[in-house]
């Protein structure tokens, strides 16, 4: 990241959490489920417990009930690190009495995956996706008391469970009363690591047959083990453990304990009037301690949502439970990495919500690859990136060198290795952009004072950079405070500057401050809107960057004008090719896919900080909901079956998706389209100081491709190439084009063959015709530098190969005399 920054431009949660949970535009037209477009007849006659899992599509909705996307039954009843609670959907209980009042309760078969053999109310089941009649329900039809699609999936499942005829129950008596928000895992049917729960908002129906009336029941043998039908003191005696039905649903529990009594006692107005209806509240409760747990340690929460949404009116109650719902989302994600996940998930990187994991190569692994470990210490022995900086040394000079490498880390050395009479002007420029990013990245400092924040860095050039004893307090932390508070002495050596870079330096600052007051209001919690928003956005934080840089190369006379020139991209933010050969097109091509290259990679850190970058116009067609956090859900990338787990593999395996993959890979060869052009950018650079400088964060982009590529890691934490390719690819920029080429060859080459076999998520589509069209056209690119830079690592590798094979045989000989 480094030079090539990234601005946070984080939102006030509360407005966040309310933009990530929208109700679905699929309201008007259910969204499709298992392939069809349009709405199924059919019955779940003769289809296993399995069968249905798999097949039925249940409705996710939010904390407020609104629908905002589908998944099948199987992927929302796990409960696994990353979705703790499952997936919440939208179900429904019916509680059936009789003409003389008594309730009909049924046992659950021994075959039911949750909550088997336990006594439950008549039927409880879900609306589904796909179905017709249609049974998802829209606001209003709750409001009006009338949910027409619950009431359609109860008919549904009565016949399906207990056998009961459609023609013999009138849809329109349903009476429906209120609705149950509560969670349980099944810890007790499958243990401590039960990956198994129900985690629901229930919609509470009642029916009274008439006196005479009479039902059929012929239960079914896979969904129901036996039925009763008891009294309201029946009831009471059996659920305080005087009966021979000593197990009982979480769900039943809630509604008994709470409401059921004081219906059953007046159930003529139950079911005549609105006396007991309430279509507002969504009555939120945890279930007993004997119900928590499971595999992703699932522990209270619903019990305190409840309390905290009693101090406000309607609209508070939406903020308190959307943003519960996404802390508790977000505990989920960032939680992973303590999770039994195979391989572990490293060390952590702090996000705005947590420590999102780093996952880290294994120690062993890494000690397997000598030509990585040789290239480590030839870098860190040889002096390869020399410091041209050392030798400026006034006090405010030597204050920016510091400053550089407290506030960028790593990539300090290759700023100081540029020439030493370019050094300090690029120094300056990563100083400035670093300070105008301290202030677009606080959000406290000018909470409930955007608007000032916005006019700070519009302003920031003007204001800022022409104040020689300029000190801005109370913004940013750590190093990047200091920076700040102290940033007059960057003024001063910046006016020292000769005046092109100083010109350039002012130009760029202004647009990027421009730019970055934009994303101070915007709402990013879902990404940006489409893929050009994508790319202008990538320009404004990189792109400038790219071409700010390429200015001052060729106005200090390290390079020529052709730099500043066009590749094969056309770009709407540079000048039009046809009106000068001096687009910066290349440029800004370079800068985007290094941003691209990050953006992919911090899926996870951004969405969790709140600003994310993946555009809507390409994720929306993956994902099965309205929230970009949803391909954080093990159930979405494809846990169990390409994601290792130590507990749960073979279940989680079952009707996982792997649409967080496809958007993944998709967005890989959007990046990858990028690299013809940031190799002509290098092919044209002519001072070895500056191809190293450019070289080495392209190809550390491209590795971080490679590395990201089909890989689900990048939906649990953020994925890192090993220190030892690190230390490699920097030795490879050292060594020239050839050694560049060869690598870039490398990892194209990698993504091609996993296409090529089919082996990626989406390899035989668009998406794997896009991967192979854009790798065929890197080998095209590299081929001839590629080639010749191979024989040399043939060579290199036999003669280390040799050294390692005579060392063992060195030891070996020891060891035997």
């Amino acid at each position: 990241d480094l030079f090539w920054l990234k601005p946070d431009c984080f939102l006030k949660a509360e407005r966040l959490c309310i933009a990530r949970q929208r109700p679905s535009p699929c309201l008007d037209k259910p969204m499709p489920a298992n392939g069809q477009e349009e709405g199924q007849v059919w019955s779940g006659d003769g289809k296993t417990q399995d069968d249905l899992m798999l097949k039925d599509e249940c409705i996710l909705v939010n904390y407020m009930d609104e629908v905002i996307g589908h998944n099948n039954k199987y992927n929302c009843h796990k409960f696994a690190p990353g979705q703790p609670r499952g997936l919440l959907h939208r179900a429904f209980s019916v509680l059936l009495f009789d003409a003389d009042n008594r309730l009909l309760l049924q046992q659950r078969a021994s075959s039911k995956i949750t909550f088997p053999e336990i006594w439950t109310n008549t039927c409880c089941s879900h609306p589904l996706y796909g179905m017709k009649p249609c049974e998802v329900d829209k606001p209003e039809d709750i409001a009006a008391g009338d949910p027409k699609g619950v009431k359609a999936a109860a008919v549904r499942k009565l016949g399906h469970e207990l056998g009961i005829p459609a023609a013999e129950l009138d849809a329109s008596r349903f009476k429906f009363l209120t609705r149950v928000h509560y969670w349980a895992a099944d810890v007790g049917t499958h243990g401590p690591d039960a990956i198994w729960g129900e985690h629901e908002i229930d919609h509470i129906l009642l029916y009274r047959l008439n006196p005479g009336e009479k039902l059929t029941l012929k239960p079914n043998p896979e969904e129901v083990k036996a039925t009763r039908y008891l009294d309201r003191t029946e009831l009471k005696e059996a659920m305080a453990g005087k009966r021979d039905m000593p197990l009982w649903s979480p769900w039943f529990r809630i509604i008994a304990e709470r409401f059921l009594d004081n219906w059953w006692q007046d159930l003529d107005a139950a079911l005549k009037t609105n006396k007991h209806v309430d279509t507002v509240s969504i009555h939120r409760f945890d279930t007993a301690k004997e119900f928590h747990g499971g595999l992703g340690r699932a522990g209270p929460h619903l019990d305190a949502v409840a309390q905290a949404e009693k101090e406000g009116g309607q609209d508070m109650r939406r903020k308190v439970s959307l943003a519960a719902q996404h802390a508790d989302s977000i505990v989920g994600f960032v939680g992973r990495g303590k999770a039994e996940i195979s391989d572990g998930a490293g060390d952590q990187k702090q996000g705005g919500y947590g420590k999102v994991p780093t996952h880290k190569t294994p120690k062993l692994d890494q000690l397997m690859r000598p030509l990585e470990i040789i290239s480590g210490l030839r870098l860190k022995c040889t002096g390869l990136l020399e410091n041209n900086l050392k030798e400026a040394m006034d006090a405010d000079s030597k204050f920016c060198d510091d400053m550089l490498g407290r506030v960028s880390r790593s990539f300090a050395a290759v700023i100081r290795q540029l020439p030493s009479d370019l050094s300090m002007d690029i120094c300056i420029f990563y100083l400035v952009l670093r300070a105008l990013d301290t202030v677009e990245d606080d959000m406290e400092a000018y909470k409930g004072r955007e608007s000032e924040k916005q006019a700070e860095l519009v302003s920031f050039g003007a204001k800022r950079l022409t104040d020689t004893n300029c000190s801005v307090r109370g913004v940013g932390e750590g190093d990047e405070r200091t920076l700040i508070e102290k940033f007059g002495a960057v003024v001063r050596v910046f006016n020292k500057l000769p005046e092109g870079s100083r010109t350039v330096i002012m130009d760029i600052t202004n647009q990027m401050g421009a730019g970055m007051a934009e994303y101070v209001a915007a709402d990013l919690g879902q990404g940006t809107l489409d893929k050009a928003a994508y790319d202008r956005y990538c320009h404004m934080v990189a792109g400038l960057v790219g071409e700010g840089l390429t200015r001052i190369f060729v106005s200090r006379g390290f390079e020529n004008e052709s730099l500043s020139g066009q590749g094969e991209l056309v770009w709407p933010f540079c000048a039009a090719p046809e009106k000068t050969p001096s687009t910066l097109g290349l440029a800004n091509s370079m800068g985007l896919f290094l941003q691209k290259a990050n953006i992919i990679r911090d899926y996870l850190e951004d969405y969790v900080d709140g600003r994310a970058f993946w555009p809507q116009s390409v994720w929306k067609k993956h994902a099965h909901t309205n929230d970009l956090g949803e391909f954080a859900q093990p159930t979405a990338h494809g846990a169990g079956l390409l994601l290792p787990m130590k507990v749960g593999a073979d279940i989680m395996a079952k009707g996982v998706g792997v649409q967080a993959l496809m958007c993944l890979n998709e967005l890989v060869a959007d990046a990858l389209e990028l690299v013809p052009d940031a190799l002509e950018y290098l092919e044209r650079v002519k001072t070895p100081a500056i191809y190293r400088f450019c070289a080495i964060p392209q190809v550390m982009a491209i590795a971080t491709l490679a590395e990201c590529f089909n890989n689900p890691k990048v939906f649990t934490g953020v994925v890192k190439i090993r220190k030892g390719l690190t230390a490699r690819l920097i030795v490879a920029c050292c060594d020239g084009q050839d050694a560049v080429a060869y690598w870039f060859a490398q990892f194209a080459q990698d993504i091609a063959a996993s296409v090529k076999s089919g082996k990626c998520v989406g390899a035989k589509g668009p998406i794997g015709e896009k991967l192979a069209k854009a790798c065929a056209r890197i080998l095209e690119r590299t081929e001839s530098r590629a080639s010749a830079w191979g024989g040399k690592q043939t060579q290199t590798r036999f003669a280390v190969g040799a050294l390692a094979a005579l060392a063992v045989s060195s030891v070996f000989l020891r060891s035997r005399s």
